[in-house]
């Protein structure tokens, strides 16, 4: 209803700013539930970046801010609100101070070592190109040379997925490219999965799977095949796929340990949800292992031990190595 809402939006309508509400009111909610106010500060000018690269006008988050104070002072006792509203005055205040922030804000991306500089270099170009002969060309020449599946999805596609992502933050492609560009890679790396032998050995049955909410898939898919072409029973779950769900699963199957993947900040909340009442299905004595790993706690680490799992999982080598220390249990069920 507001009358620039037209100019807020930056042309997206109201879908984009929808999203925006969704994911302020659950960051909002990591930020209160860990008590990290540290958070909120480091992640505005990322949040006013990202989103003014899409065209979304800076004003527009004053006039968030002061809708999300009538809601609060409309749904809220007097006293209740008082505890909020102070946070949200303070966010008003930094208004200028955040914009200046956001126009020198550098999207993450990842340090890829010398070695591997070329074939990465090589692969981010092709993907934005749409090349996808030349890139299944090159992988597969990678692979006659010696260079692991393993080291593919790691060192080339993970930090090349992560720039894609980068480049959406700083306004370079726009989110639909970004999609495209994240279907092509998952076609390459299928094809290039589908290639390799199966091992004969049998680690154990795990489930891995993003939390609720959480529409980034690629990092529980390439976890879930590293763990696959290592030995394990894999059952993958896809995105969003809802709590009440992946806990049936989890309580059918008792696998040896459950991987959960979160990749915006905003989602930590879920997972620290998901966690709890996965643990309570479960039961007491329950030897099923939890996992979390995803860009949001290497983006927030100090998170990471707040969601109550048992391990953070930094990348997918180091969760296959921690996965081999775990003795595998010969009586799981078998996934479909």
């Amino acid at each position: 209803m507001h009358p620039r809402h037209d100019e807020f939006s930056g042309g997206h309508g109201v879908r984009l700013l929808e999203c925006n509400h969704r994911n302020h009111a659950a960051f909002m909610a990591e930020v209160l539930t860990a008590n990290d106010f540290q958070l909120l500060a480091e992640t505005l000018p990322w949040v006013y970046a990202a989103y003014h690269h899409q065209g979304v006008h800076f004003d527009y988050f004053p006039a968030q801010f002061e809708a999300w104070t009538q809601a609060i002072r409309l749904t809220l006792s007097e006293d209740d609100a008082e505890h909020l509203l102070p946070v949200y005055r303070w966010m008003a205040d930094i208004h200028p101070a955040t914009i200046k922030a956001a126009l020198s804000h550098q999207a993450r991306r990842l340090h890829v070592p010398d070695r591997y500089r070329e074939e990465y270099t090589y692969i981010t170009a092709n993907l934005l190109q749409g090349n996808y002969p030349d890139i299944i060309r090159r992988c597969r020449e990678l692979l006659s040379r010696g260079m692991s599946y393993g080291d593919i999805l790691q060192e080339l596609f993970y930090p090349a997925m992560v720039d894609v992502g980068a480049r959406w933050e700083d306004g370079e492609i726009s989110v639909s490219m970004e999609h495209q560009t994240t279907a092509m890679a998952y076609g390459i790396l299928s094809s290039l999965y589908h290639d390799l032998p199966f091992p004969d050995i049998h680690r154990g049955h795990a489930l891995v799977s993003p939390v609720s909410n959480e529409f980034h898939e690629m990092g529980a898919w390439m976890l879930a095949t590293s763990l696959e072409l290592d030995g394990w029973d894999i059952t993958l779950l896809g995105g969003d796929t809802p709590r009440e769900h992946l806990i049936t699963t989890a309580v059918q199957q008792r696998p040896r340990f459950v991987a959960l993947s979160v990749t915006l900040i905003s989602n930590i909340h879920e997972a620290r949800c998901t966690i709890e009442y996965l643990r309570q299905a479960l039961g007491h004595g329950s030897t099923t292992r939890i996992l979390i790993g995803g860009q949001a706690f290497l983006m927030a680490p100090r998170l990471a031990a707040s969601v109550g799992a048992d391990a953070l999982l930094e990348s997918c080598d180091a969760a296959v190595r921690w996965a081999r220390t775990l003795e595998a249990e010969t009586d799981e069920p078998t996934s479909t």
